[in-house]
């Protein structure tokens, strides 16, 4: 089963995360959440109510850089977690 990406679509934090998903070529459901009426399976992973919101089975990640390293962990072909040599 594929994770799932809450998300919005003009919210730079979910902008990040879903560049950094589709760098890593990671996967993921993408469930567009339309603020004014967000849907009960996404306030129950994410009482907060904010995006992004990525959603692995029973693991839940809320934080935009979270996602990101998640995603580049997975894979990271531009290298983007390489740290420049001194």
């Amino acid at each position: 089963m594929l994770p799932i990406l809450y998300s919005f679509r003009r919210c730079p934090y979910a902008i990040r995360a879903r560049l950094a998903l589709q760098a890593a070529q990671v996967h993921v459901v993408l469930r567009e959440v339309v603020l004014r009426d967000k849907p009960d399976a996404f306030l129950r992973a994410s009482p907060s109510g904010t995006v992004p919101c990525l959603v692995r089975g029973a693991d839940v990640i809320h934080e935009s850089i979270d996602v990101m390293l998640w995603a580049l962990r997975q894979n990271d072909p531009h290298h983007w977690l390489r740290m420049p040599a001194d």
